[in-house]
């Protein structure tokens, strides 16, 4: 649910210019692919259009204008969208650049999934987070590729956020296969194929584990293809070769980056498509997959699930025997798999280039028409967070039992708390009303845990809602992932509760700022707060 806001609007002359702003424009990544859709689509429609970058590929260097020059080139009556998706540096120069501004998120790698192997383009990734509260202020709508990172951009307060179809250009896969290749692979054996970088997040060492246990326990005449850039001496590719080593299945080819006709023959011979990657924003390798008829086995992090819509085999288990056990199902029942990729084909009703590009004029009808919406400050506030991540989960633990108290007895209290697996139907977190707070839950990155004891998930919409609140933040549940991303990035704001005299193993630095609190004396816990509240001029307790 979104809190309503108020408009400011003012009559202005149709756009002559819809450009975009992109750090780096690179050939055939995803975010590259849709700026010069967008570009052809609004030429197409009447309008000038560059594409502004900071840095691009050989390649792209007849499509692209330096970004330092848009400032001087924009007057009033353009409009920019800018594309977000890792650190950029051009926070700067948007905020001086005339005209009206709109941002297009295409998500940001959570850092956890990178450090230990990662570290700058870990940072890189934190910075990207910080840019796009700063990006706030400056833009009058927010479009998402999907309803996952249309979450967060409510979770951080953006105006005006909704879906903008992600375009994929069918006539790209058209392409005959190679065939040395083709020959090479379709010798009988069962192809298990991904096709992405091998990187920290994309999870290609969980790809080889699935794929050694389909091997030894399922089908020995069996093959892994790995298309896409694979650095061997960058840490997390250097490990990934030693961890192929160590696990020592047979015929795995790492075959780095690929020409389309290369890529083609890969998919005429492939048994399945395997994702085991752990952040998407979109997964487009998943919908090609699904066009050229092969079934799909990924596991449901982020946007999978809601880029699968039902189709493929979309699993909550990161358990490479689980995994394994799905691709041998589809292998040996030639009845399933026929079902399996009927409905990935009807999952693309809808998606054809004129339907798609019909969508896209219509979300971006607000910024086509010529009136300037400048939403005033949501005036929905809160005096305290209590973040309790297994609230939803495992309501009856005692941090969640301390929160339902807690807020009942706080006014102006939220509790953010993770979503309890239902699929998104919104762009805007769940909102209930509970005493005299409210619950706001927010999907996780990740599938929640089996057992109640596993692990909770971290979730980039919750940590972006705390972040953007100026409330204390007391966080039930003071070692959690959410905790571990959050804390750092909100200082002294932040407040460890636990229920007993204990703390925990691998909480973050909360200073002194520590409570250990009793859910069986829910009053006295309540003032206690109340109390530190009182110190920063916050309510009292009812």
């Amino acid at each position: 649910m979104s809190h309503p806001r108020r408009d400011q609007r003012s009559a202005a002359p149709p756009p002559r210019a819809i450009h975009q702003l992109v750090p780096r424009l690179a050939w055939g990544d995803a975010v590259g692919n849709q700026v010069r859709y967008l570009r052809e689509l609004l030429r197409g429609w009447g309008y000038a259009s560059e594409i502004y970058a900071d840095q691009w590929d050989e390649e792209c260097r007849s499509q692209v204008r330096p970004a330092q020059d848009y400032p001087r080139e924009a007057d009033a009556d353009s409009v920019l969208l800018i594309h977000h998706s890792y650190e950029s540096r051009l926070v700067p120069l948007v905020r001086r650049s005339p005209g009206r501004k709109a941002l297009v998120y295409h998500n940001v790698t959570p850092a956890r999934l990178l450090e230990g192997f990662e570290h700058k383009v870990a940072n890189g990734c934190v910075a990207a987070r910080e840019e796009l509260l700063a990006l706030r202020p400056l833009v009058e709508r927010a479009f998402a590729y999907s309803r996952f990172s249309a979450e967060e951009l409510v979770a951080g307060g953006f105006p005006h956020v909704s879906v903008i179809p992600f375009a994929v250009d069918w006539r790209v896969f058209d392409v005959a296969p190679d065939p040395t290749l083709r020959a090479e692979l379709d010798d009988g054996c069962a192809n298990i194929l991904f096709v992405g970088r091998a990187v920290p997040s994309k999870r290609v060492d969980d790809v080889l584990r699935v794929f050694t246990a389909y091997q030894r326990l399922y089908q020995p005449r069996s093959r892994l293809l790995v298309a896409g850039y694979i650095n061997r001496d960058s840490p997390y590719g250097a490990w990934l070769l030693g961890l192929r080593d160590v696990l020592g299945p047979e015929r795995v080819l790492l075959l780095g980056r690929v020409s389309a006709a290369q890529l083609s023959a890969c998919f005429s011979v492939a048994t399945a498509y395997l994702s085991m990657s752990r952040h998407e924003g979109f997964g487009v390798p998943l919908l090609e997959a699904m066009y050229r008829g092969v079934p799909v086995v990924a596991y449901g992090a982020a946007a999978v699930p809601e880029t699968m819509a039902g189709a493929g085999l979309a699993t909550l288990s990161g358990d490479p025997l689980e995994v394994a056990q799905l691709l041998a199902v589809l292998e040996r029942q030639p009845a399933l798999r026929a079902r399996v990729v009927a409905a990935q084909r009807a999952r693309l009703h809808g998606l054809e280039q004129d339907a798609v590009a019909s969508a896209v004029r219509e979300a971006l009808h607000p910024l086509l028409e010529g009136t300037s919406s400048r939403p005033t400050p949501s005036p929905h506030r809160h005096a305290v967070e209590l973040v309790c991540p297994g609230f939803s989960l495992a309501p009856d633990a005692p941090a969640s039992r301390l929160a339902r108290g807690l807020v009942e007895r706080l006014p102006q209290a939220r509790v953010l708390t993770l979503h309890a697996g239902a699929p998104l139907t919104s762009t805007a977190p769940e909102v209930d009303t509970l005493g005299a707070g409210e619950v706001w839950r927010f999907s996780p990155d990740l599938p929640a845990p089996r057992e109640a004891s596993g692990e909770l998930p971290g979730s980039s919409s919750l940590e972006t809602a705390v972040c953007v609140s100026d409330a204390p933040a007391f966080f039930l549940g003071a070692s959690t992932q959410v905790a571990r991303d959050t804390v750092p990035r909100i200082g002294e704001r932040a407040w460890g509760i636990t229920v007993s005299s204990e703390r925990p193993a691998g909480a973050p630095d909360y200073g002194n700022r520590w409570l250990t609190l009793d859910a069986s004396r829910l009053d006295d816990a309540a003032e206690h707060i109340t109390r530190i509240l009182d110190s920063r001029g916050g309510p009292r307790a009812r």
